[in-house]
């Protein structure tokens, strides 16, 4: 498994690699047309950490601060996660539209 990092965003929002990484994964497994729950990552945050070696705390400090710079949302019943729309107009749309110009 791999990430492509877009540090033109990244370092915007004031992200870490492992931020970028865990954010693109939770957009990648909620986007996932065989969930159960289309739309959510409804995994365990320490399933992402694992995902890329990082301990316990590292995912958990990086969900909140994700969460905390708005591109990232917690459903508060189920504590599903999904990226918002500024992670997908910011990460994602921007991606396609630059590519889409070349």
């Amino acid at each position: 498994m791999y990430t492509t990092i877009i540090h033109k965003y990244r370092i915007k929002h004031g992200l870490s690699n492992n931020d970028y990484c865990i954010a693109n994964a939770i957009y990648n497994l909620s986007n996932n047309p065989e969930s159960e729950f289309r739309g959510w990552y409804y995994g365990k945050i320490e399933t992402l950490g694992k995902m890329f070696d990082f301990s316990r705390a590292t995912a958990y400090n990086s969900v909140q601060k994700l969460i905390d710079r708005g591109l990232v949302e917690k459903d508060l019943t189920s504590g599903f996660l999904r990226t918002t729309k500024l992670w997908w107009s910011d990460f994602v749309n921007n991606t396609i539209v630059g590519e889409s110009k070349n």
